[in-house]
C-alpha cells in the first residue's frame, strides 16, 4: 500500500513533539531572557514585534468574494506602459527562464499610480514571479506597505507569525544571524528544509499575490525557489489532465499551528482549517489551468480511498516538485539590494533555502504582504465559450514579449 508524507505529521509522535518543543529557537523566542538584545540587533526593529497576549484568536474569517471579478490584472494594459512609465536611465529587465520570472531594476514600486498597479497585477499575472531590485518600500512605514498591499485585495493575517506592532497583516519572517555551527543542528534529522507551498493554501480563498520585501539577506544564497505550476499542468498526458480537474484536494494548516504551539507562540487565529480545493484551477485573468498541488499544506484526495489518495499524491509530489525545466531560483542578493519579490500564488509554488548555514552570515529577515484571492475554481470549456462566467479576460496568457519591456 502506498504511504503519502503529510507535512508535520510526524507531529503525532508524542516523542518528535517533546523533541520540537525544546528544540533551540532558529526565529526568536519573545520568552527569552535576550530577545529584546537579540531586537536591537537588527537593522529593522520594527519587524520583529512579539505578538500581544490581547490579539489571541483575535482574527478570523478571511473572505474576498468578489476576488475574480475585481482583480486588478482584469485593468491592465498589456503592453505594460503605466508600469513602465517612470523608468529610470538605469532600467533593464532580465527574464529569468522564458516562461517564467523577470527580473526588473529602473522602477520603485512606491511611485507607481493606479494605473501601474494594474499593469503591475498582469505583469505578475503573466510572468507569474518578478523580482524587484533597489526598492524602497522597507524604509517607507509599513501602514505606507499595507496600503500599497490593500490596493489588490484583503490582507491575510497569518495565525503565528510575527509582525510589526499594529499591523498583524504584514508577516515577518526571521532567522537568528549566526556561523557555521547552525549547519549541523538544521540538519541533524533531514536532508532538505524545503518546503515547497502555495501561500495560505488552507484558506477559503488563498492567497492570490504575495510581495516579499528583504530587510535584511545574507551576501548569497537563502534565495527562494519558484515553479511554474502552469507548466506542470501542460506537461501532463491529455487524459491525465482530464482526470485531474475531476478530483478536489484538502488543505490544511492544522500541523502548522500545532508546531507553534509546541514553541509556545501566541495564534492571532485559533482555527485549524480542513479546506477543499480543485486540484486544477482556472485563473481569472489569464483563464489559464494550473495544477494547485500546494504540497506543505495538502492533507489528502476527497473521495478516494486512502492507498488511492496516496497513490495520486505521490505521482504529483515526482511530477511537479522535481523538474528543473520549470523551475527558477529568485536571488535576493543579501541587504543592499534591497529585494522586493513579487509572485501570482495561483501560477506558482515556492520554497526557502538555506543553504547559507554552513557560513557565518547576518540574518535572513523579511516581511511579507499576502493579497486574498479568489476561491479557487475550475472554469469548464463550454463555460469559457459562453462569456468567461468568473471573469476572466483572454488575451494574456505567456509570450508577452516574453513578460519584458526592454
Amino acid at each position: 500500500m502506498s504511504n503519502y508524507y503529510i507535512y508535520g505529521s510526524e507531529l503525532n509522535d508524542p516523542i518528535i513533539r517533546e523533541l520540537v518543543k525544546n528544540a533551540p529557537d532558529v526565529e526568536i523566542n519573545t520568552e527569552s531572557p535576550d530577545w529584546k538584545e537579540e531586537v536591537a540587533s537588527v537593522k529593522y526593529p520594527d519587524y520583529l514585534h512579539p505578538t500581544e497576549p490581547e490579539d489571541e484568536g483575535k482574527y478570523n474569517a478571511f473572505t474576498n468574494p468578489d476576488g475574480a471579478k475585481n482583480d486588478k490584472g482584469h485593468l491592465g494594459d498589456k503592453t505594460f506602459k503605466n508600469l513602465f512609465a517612470k523608468k529610470s536611465p538605469k532600467f533593464s529587465t532580465f527574464d529569468l527562464s522564458p516562461n517564467l520570472g523577470t527580473e526588473i531594476d529602473g522602477i520603485q514600486l512606491s511611485e507607481l499610480d493606479d494605473a501601474g498597479k494594474n499593469d503591475l497585477a498582469l505583469f505578475i499575472e503573466t510572468r507569474g514571479l518578478v523580482v524587484f531590485r533597489n526598492q524602497d518600500l522597507r524604509d517607507k512605514s509599513p501602514q505606507f506597505s499595507s496600503d500599497f498591499g490593500k490596493y489588490f485585495g484583503p490582507l491575510h493575517v497569518h495565525p503565528i507569525s510575527l509582525s510589526p506592532k499594529g499591523h498583524p497583516e504584514l508577516l515577518v519572517t526571521y532567522r537568528k544571524a549566526g556561523d557555521s555551527s547552525r549547519y549541523a543542528k538544521a540538519f541533524a534529522g533531514t536532508h532538505n528544509l524545503g518546503a515547497w507551498h502555495s501561500d495560505i493554501s488552507f484558506e477559503e480563498y488563498p492567497a492570490s499575490f504575495s510581495f516579499f520585501v528583504a530587510l535584511e539577506a545574507p551576501p548569497s544564497g537563502g534565495d527562494t525557489v519558484f515553479l511554474d505550476t502552469r507548466e506542470a499542468y501542460r506537461r501532463l498526458s491529455p487524459p491525465l489532465q482530464k482526470f485531474f480537474e475531476s478530483l478536489t484536494v484538502i488543505h490544511s494548516n492544522y500541523y502548522q499551528n500545532l508546531r507553534g504551539l509546541l514553541k509556545n507562540k501566541v495564534p492571532k487565529v485559533k482555527a485549524d482549517y480542513f479546506t477543499e480545493h480543485p486540484l486544477v484551477r482556472t485563473h481569472p485573468v489569464t483563464g489559464e489551468k494550473a495544477l494547485f498541488y500546494s504540497r506543505a499544506f495538502v492533507q489528502r484526495i476527497k473521495g478516494v480511498k486512502p492507498h488511492e489518495s496516496a497513490a495520486i499524491l505521490n505521482l504529483l509530489n515526482e511530477h511537479v516538485l522535481n523538474n528543473p525545466e520549470f523551475q527558477v531560483r529568485a536571488t535576493h542578493r543579501g541587504t543592499d539590494s534591497r529585494t522586493v519579490i513579487a509572485w501570482d500564488n495561483r501560477l506558482t509554488l515556492h520554497t526557502a533555502t538555506t543553504d547559507f548555514l554552513q557560513h557565518e552570515t547576518g540574518p535572513r529577515h523579511h516581511y511579507r504582504i499576502t493579497v486574498l484571492g479568489e476561491k479557487p475554481y475550475l472554469e469548464q470549456e463550454d463555460e469559457a465559450k459562453n462569456g468567461q462566467s468568473n471573469g476572466h479576460s483572454n488575451g494574456h496568457a505567456n509570450g508577452l514579449s516574453n513578460g519584458s519591456s526592454k
